[in-house]
């Protein structure tokens, strides 16, 4: 949905389809240069498409980018909470 990403608004809810390529990108730059938590993002994105990938818009920041909020329990038993921001690709749809 190219461009959709900015008619988005605080409560709208969608469908995560895939994780967007430049977070793949992301992940294989970090994991070669050996950082500590690499990938954490494009991890992250495939653990929500695993168990629940519709996800509702929370707020819209000072640029116009949208983010939802995830919670998870850790397989240590920790909650996990991370932000993350929906990017203007084919990695979305509308729930």
């Amino acid at each position: 949905m190219a461009g959709g990403w900015q008619r988005l608004k605080p409560g709208d809810r969608v469908r995560l389809l895939r994780v967007p390529e430049s977070d793949l990108e992301q992940r294989k730059r970090e994991i070669e240069k050996g950082l500590e938590d690499a990938g954490w993002t494009a991890d992250t994105l495939e653990r929500i498409l695993e168990f629940d990938p519709v996800v509702t818009i929370d707020h819209i920041d000072e640029y116009g980018a949208p983010w939802f909020i995830y919670k998870f329990t850790s397989p240590e038993g920790e909650l996990n909470e991370h932000w993350i921001n929906i990017q203007d690709d084919e990695s979305w749809e509308m729930a």
